[in-house]
C-alpha cells in the first residue's frame, strides 16, 4: 500500500511538520532576545552509536522480503542482536537502556494476537451481514479502534472484515481455480468466464503485489488481496483502513506500542510529560483531530 497512501501520507505529516514548526517558531520568539542568543550561540551537535542507522535500514527493508519464508524475520532479529552487540555500554547506560518496556511490548502483543484470531475469522465470515462499509466509515471505524489498541491489530480486524464484506468465498474460490487452470496466469485478462469481472480485478491486483510472477502459485488469501487492490471502490476502502490504523494511533498514549515507551523514556529524563487525558485534551483534540478531518475530507469523505 505503499504506493497507494504516499498522497495521503504526505497530507497528514505535512501538516503536523507545518503546526509544529509554527509553534515552535513562536515560542522561540518569545524569549528575549538575549536568552535567544546565549542559548543557540554555541550549540553542539554530536551523534553516538550512528552506525546503528544501517541496523535501522537494515529492519526496514526486511518489510518488503516476502520470500523465501522466515528470512524476513531472521533480518529482523540479526538487526536487533548485532546492534546490541555492537552498541557501546555507555551508549545505553546513558539512554537508561533496558529490557522490560521491550518485555511489557511482547507479552501485551502476544495476548492481543493469540485472543484475536477466532474474532478475525468470526469477522471474514459474517461482515458481509454488516450492510455496505464506505471508505469514511472504515476511515474513522479503525482510527478509532487504533487509537486504543495498536495499529497491527486493528488493521487486521478491519482488513478481514472488507474480505468478508467485499469479497465472497465461492468467488475468490472460483477465481483461484480459473487461475490455477490457465496457463497465461496473469499476463492476459479473461473475456468471457464465471465472476469475469471479479478475476479481472484480481488479476490488476496481483500485477501490482507480485510484478513479473507468474500465477502458478497463487494462494486463497493472495487473491483475496488482489480483488481488494484490483477493484478501485475496495482499493479506497483499502487505503482508508491502512491510513486510519496507522495515523490515529499517536491520539492516546496507548495507540501504538511504543508511545508508553516514549513517555517511560521521557519520565526517566525528568521531561515534563503530561496525563492520560491530559495528553488527549491538550494534544490530541487540537492538533491531531483537524489533520485527521482535513484527511477524510480529502480522501475519503466521498
Amino acid at each position: 500500500m505503499a504506493t497507494q497512501c504516499w498522497k495521503i501520507w504526505l497530507t497528514g505529516v505535512g501538516l503536523l511538520l507545518l503546526t509544529f514548526y509554527i509553534l515552535d517558531s513562536r515560542n522561540f520568539r518569545r524569549a528575549p532576545r538575549e536568552v535567544r542568543t546565549r542559548e543557540t550561540a554555541y550549540e553542539h551537535w554530536r551523534f553516538q552509536g550512528l552506525h546503528n542507522l544501517s541496523f535501522l535500514a537494515l529492519v526496514l527493508g526486511a518489510v518488503l522480503v516476502n520470500h523465501p519464508p522466515y528470512l524476513r524475520e531472521a533480518l529482523m532479529f540479526a538487526a536487533a542482536l548485532g546492534s546490541y552487540v555492537t552498541t557501546r555500554r555507555a551508549v545505553h547506560e546513558a539512554n537508561d537502556f533496558n529490557f522490560q518496556p521491550i518485555k511489557e511490548v511482547a507479552i501485551l502483543f502476544a495476548g492481543i494476537f493469540a485472543t484475536m484470531m477466532p474474532a478475525l475469522d468470526w469477522l471474514q465470515v459474517n461482515a458481509s451481514q454488516f450492510g455496505h462499509p464506505t471508505a469514511g466509515l472504515f476511515f474513522w471505524g479503525s482510527g478509532a479502534l487504533s487509537s486504543v489498541l495498536d495499529n497491527a491489530p486493528t488493521y487486521l480486524s478491519f482488513l478481514s472484515s472488507e474480505i468478508g464484506a467485499f469479497v465472497p468465498a465461492d468467488a475468490a474460490s472460483a477465481i483461484l481455480a480459473y487461475l490455477n487452470h490457465h496457463n497465461s496466469g496473469l499476463a492476459a485478462l479473461p473475456v468471457a468466464a464465471p465472476h469475469v469481472d471479479q478475476i479481472r480485478h484480481a488479476i490488476v491486483g496481483l500485477r501490482l503485489v507480485r510484478p513479473g510472477r507468474a500465477g502458478d502459485d497463487l494462494t486463497l488469501d493472495q487473491i483475496q488481496m488482489g480483488l481488494l487492490l484490483g477493484n478501485p471502490v475496495y482499493a479506497r476502502c483499502l487505503r482508508a483502513i491502512s491510513i486510519g490504523s496507522v495515523f490515529f494511533g499517536a491520539n492516546t498514549y496507548i495507540g501504538n506500542g511504543p508511545n508508553f515507551m516514549v513517555k517511560a523514556i521521557a519520565d526517566q529524563q525528568k521531561a515534563k510529560s503530561p496525563t492520560f487525558l491530559g495528553y488527549i485534551i491538550r494534544f490530541s483534540i487540537p492538533f491531531m483531530l483537524p489533520m485527521l478531518l482535513v484527511v477524510w475530507l480529502l480522501f475519503f469523505y466521498r
